[in-house]
């Protein structure tokens, strides 16, 4: 139970990132690959405006997945996303630590250079968000701005323990997925598959405020997106556990934590984040679970627009 628990929770301590220049009009848009700390990484350029990188989320998503939550942005932003390592059109892992958090810093940094940012506005949902604390805390002078999504600074097994006993239908359901994708024989693309319909159809819809809402809008959110089940798996395992209170006073980055409500990962993980980097505010979402983009998108769409002065 407890591998089975921290893979679902490993979904909701995550990161994406943007990045600006001064003449960010010049990005050109489109789909390319740059080789990027030895790896061919797969990025597209969308939108108008100043630059926003999205940092993916490091339990296996591509970036179609990103895409699908930041779509609305696109008109008022230029926003660059990329395939993680082993994911979508970049080029397959090589080692474990090519499925982790420090790979997705470790490339976020070189795509960056490669596209003469030498300041980033940043942004992180969920696993991203959590991954951009410590983006933004190792390499404050790279950061300009940072949006966190949805994210947690910490996370212990007294959290683990709480959320079993709010939602014990829902890990139960989890147990009995995390045993048939244990079963011998299955392949990585069977694999894949299976792991990308539980999360779509059973998982995450209980991050959004209204869990009906959350199965109409999913299928259509993730419809172009993969997932790797093996991804999850090395992040639950390096993630078993999560605390970077500690480095918050390192991020220099005005920065912008939101919230949902009625998120599974409760406000009061943003309240600290916020409260712990030197200049950052706080916005509650208050019709909002994990999936604020989707849940208030006019909302979420003026909040970041505020925040970056457009």
């Amino acid at each position: 139970m407890r591998r089975l628990v921290v893979g679902i929770i490993i979904t909701m301590v995550g990161i994406n990132i943007i990045g600006c220049n001064a003449r960010p009009h010049e990005l050109e848009r489109g789909s390319f690959i740059a080789e990027l700390n030895g790896f061919d990484i797969h990025y597209e350029v969308h939108g108008t405006g100043p630059v926003m990188m999205t940092v993916p989320n490091s339990w296996g998503l591509s970036l179609e997945g990103l895409r699908g939550l930041y779509r609305p942005l696109e008109a008022h932003v230029t926003v660059v996303y990329f395939d993680p390592r082993g994911m979508g059109e970049s080029d397959p892992v090589r080692k474990d630590e090519d499925f982790g958090a420090a790979a997705v810093r470790e490339d976020f940094h070189a795509l960056r250079e490669h596209l003469g940012l030498e300041r980033a506005h940043a942004i992180g949902w969920s696993n991203g968000a959590s991954n951009l604390l410590l983006l933004a805390s190792e390499r404050p002078e790279t950061i300009e701005t940072a949006i966190f999504l949805h994210g947690a600074a910490s996370f212990d097994d007294e959290d683990t323990r709480r959320m079993v006993a709010l939602y014990p239908d829902l890990f139960e359901a989890f147990q009995r997925f995390q045993e048939e994708m244990d079963a011998p024989g299955l392949s990585g693309a069977e694999r894949a598959e299976r792991t990308k319909t539980f999360d779509v159809e059973v998982w995450f819809p209980y991050l959004f405020a209204d869990v009906d809402t959350g199965k109409r809008a999913l299928p259509e959110l993730y419809r172009n997106a993969q997932f790797s089940w093996e991804h999850s798996q090395y992040t639950s395992s390096e993630w078993e556990t999560f605390d970077v209170r500690d480095q918050l006073g390192d991020i220099s980055a005005r920065s912008l934590v939101i919230s949902g409500r009625h998120d599974m990962m409760p406000p009061t993980k943003g309240e600290e984040i916020a409260a712990g980097i030197p200049v950052a505010r706080h916005e509650l979402f208050d019709n909002s679970g994990h999936f604020a983009p989707v849940e208030e998108t006019e909302k979420f769409i003026a909040t970041v627009r505020s925040f970056l002065e457009l």
